[in-house]
């Protein structure tokens, strides 16, 4: 600290020797500006890591055995969720591990009366979703027979219809909820190849006569929307433009959506999907107004689903399952106010509380290799080291963020990467399974 005093005396005895040639006013703003200026760099310079011994006692450990939470961090985990209105899974796609957790605490969140379930796919494939889980013993061989049918195989992976149900357990999770009788809630776009699907259920819900109309029409499309999807994985471009400019796609999703609000519904759906795709593209490159937009639909989703489902905001509970940048409160990671920030205003304006988790894995299972992400120190996820060096390899890990905000915003007493501090502003809890692994594909691919 001497030599950080005698830096700022050395640094201001320079500028008071220029300082003359300085109006009065402007003299002592630059004064007071060079002075916290340098105050701060020379201060940061001394702040330490986050370390072990300052989240150790807001860190619990626990396991999952038999779909039950078990252990000190179960206890904890259970008495917050039951206390939360809406609970947000803020979560890394594919896991395995994020399944199984989801699938465990939907009993616990159920037991305190949650009946709805909001989830990261559009409308009309949460209404699919639904109808292939009325029954709930039948949701994994009937979701198996729905991926295999409209899986698309692509280089170095498998694109299933409905975004991030290609796993035996997500349908894991799928099933429980439905066991409790809960109610399932699209909020996204649809996915990038849900259109064939989603064709199919438009021309499904047309009366026999107007099927043998259109016939001809509705097998071009089909081939057609095949024909994209391999084109776009063979040069890793998309065609939106090209589906949003076809002349036959358009004429079909007008003539079947005509006389039929159930098909309006979808024509729409495709529609706003394309051109969030497109806005996307790398020719095209309109992130900010696509995620803007994207989005806004999410809320409008979330309203219309709440009066569908007559869901009374001042009391009913919710459980949220998307995408950790969509999970939060407050400003987002892609500068937007989202879906997270809008169900903890809605909870804290009726007097509850919203809890926000947010998963990130230290030890996975990547091209058949165990690895350690802080096994590299110039890997992106060594980023997140503060809270990955209290995971361990065979147990659950949570650790409670709230204490510490204090010490992080208002002492501002840490160096953190900026990562880490958007953690600590948006979400509550930080939680790492132990080894992961990607999800057990749930279909069946054509020879």
């Amino acid at each position: 600290m001497v030599e950080v005093i005698e830096n700022l005396s050395s640094q201001m005895h320079r500028i008071q020797s220029i300082a003359p040639k300085m109006n009065k006013i402007y003299k002592i703003l630059s004064l007071s500006t060079v002075f916290l200026a340098i105050l701060t760099t020379c201060l940061a310079q001394d702040k330490p890591k986050l370390a072990v011994a300052d989240l150790e006692k807001h860190t619990y450990y626990f396991e999952i055995a038999d779909n039950k939470l078990e252990g000190a961090g179960a206890r904890f985990l259970t008495d917050e969720i039951k206390q939360s209105q809406f609970v947000l899974l803020g979560e890394y796609h594919g896991s395995m591990r994020i399944a199984e957790f989801t699938k465990a605490a939907i009993p616990v969140f159920s037991a305190a009366g949650c009946r709805t379930f909001a989830l990261e796919i559009g409308p009309v494939s949460g209404e699919i979703l639904s109808r292939l889980s009325t029954n709930p013993d039948q949701a994994v061989s009937k979701l198996k027979t729905f991926n295999s049918k409209y899986a698309v195989v692509g280089k170095n992976r498998t694109f299933t219809p409905i975004p991030f149900f290609g796993g035996v357990e997500d349908a894991d999770f799928l099933t429980e909820s439905r066991k409790e009788g809960w109610r399932l809630l699209g909020l996204d776009q649809e996915g990038s190849f849900a259109y064939v699907p989603l064709v199919d259920e438009m021309y499904a819900n047309l009366g026999a006569k107007k099927q043998a109309e259109i016939k001809a029409l509705y097998e071009q499309v089909t081939r057609s929307l095949s024909d994209f999807y391999l084109a776009g994985i063979a040069d890793g471009k998309g065609h939106y433009k090209t589906i949003l400019d076809s002349k036959a796609f358009n004429q079909f999703l007008t003539l079947t959506e005509e006389g039929s609000p159930k098909n309006k519904k979808i024509a729409d759906a495709i529609r706003f999907t394309s051109e969030i795709f497109y806005m996307n593209d790398n020719n095209v490159r309109k992130y900010y107004e696509a995620n803007s937009d994207r989005i806004q639909y999410m809320k409008r989703s979330l309203a219309e689903g709440f009066r569908k489902l007559r869901f009374d905001t001042r009391k009913d509970r919710m459980l949220v399952k998307m995408g950790a940048v969509h999970t939060g409160r407050g400003f987002s990671p892609l500068s937007l106010f989202e879906v997270g920030n809008t169900l903890s205003e809605i909870a804290a304006f009726n007097g509850n509380r919203s809890l926000h988790i947010e998963f990130g894995a230290r030890y996975f299972i990547e091209d058949g290799k165990e690895t350690d992400a802080l096994a590299d120190e110039k890997g992106f996820l060594y980023r997140y080291q503060a809270f990955l060096q209290m995971a361990k390899n065979d147990q659950w890990t949570v650790i409670d963020l709230r204490p510490l905000r204090k010490t992080v915003f208002y002492q501002r007493k840490f160096d953190l990467d900026p990562i880490i501090h958007e953690i600590f502003k948006n979400h509550d809890l930080y939680i790492m399974p132990p080894k992961d692994r990607d999800a057990t594909p749930n279909y069946t691919l054509k020879p």
